[in-house]
């Protein structure tokens, strides 16, 4: 069972070192943003699903790449007061580097697939930090608006996908494409 929040320890300022000294948790995924303790219940299965499909679209691309790696979930450490946990990371490190998060270089993109309890966050708190710390791209999927968002650090405004979304890293590889359908599944029937 999960450490209750309650019974946390009384922090002002968390760091990476104060994470790692946690026993082990229960479905429950802490993250730090800036020294603030971000707390985030399970994901629900519609959610997992999701990430999975993606997680499955990435890694079959990059197992006929040279020199990438994909991470869902894992950890992106920006800083001893900044530890994320997106979905799904694609980093430009080789496969089996086994390296330790903190020798990870950012990643080139990450995903995060909305909840109800961590939308705002992932929206407007870890996305802009991802892309300060050096992220290539964010994508905010949205299953109920069955929709992605794709930020860069030059966005003022996201470009949003509907049926498709393709990624390359650059010409010398070619695009993952992930579809409407394969992400989300058939449409939802009409309501009469």
């Amino acid at each position: 069972m999960a450490m209750p929040v309650s019974a946390l320890p009384d922090r002002t300022m968390w760091t990476v070192a104060d994470l790692e000294a946690l026993p082990p948790q229960d479905g429950v995924r802490y993250e730090i943003l800036y020294g603030e303790l971000l707390v985030t219940p399970m994901p629900s299965t519609g959610h997992q699903g999701v990430a999975h499909r993606l997680t499955l679209a990435f890694g079959n691309w990059a197992r006929t790449q040279t020199g990438w790696t994909v991470l869902g979930p894992g950890g992106v450490h920006m800083s001893e007061t900044t530890w994320l946990e997106p979905d799904l990371a694609v980093y430009p490190t080789p496969q089996y580097a086994n390296l330790h998060w903190r020798e990870m270089p950012p990643p080139l993109l990450v995903i995060e697939v909305l909840s109800p309890s961590t939308h705002k966050r992932d929206r407007h708190r870890k996305r802009p930090a991802y892309l300060a710390f050096g992220v290539g791209e964010v994508w905010i999927v949205d299953q109920h608006a069955r929709t992605i968002e794709r930020w860069t650090k030059a966005s003022e405004f996201p470009d949003t996908f509907r049926e498709s979304i393709a990624w390359q890293p650059d010409s010398a590889h070619p695009a993952v494409m992930v579809t409407e359908a394969e992400l989300f599944g058939p449409p939802p029937e009409p309501a009469s």
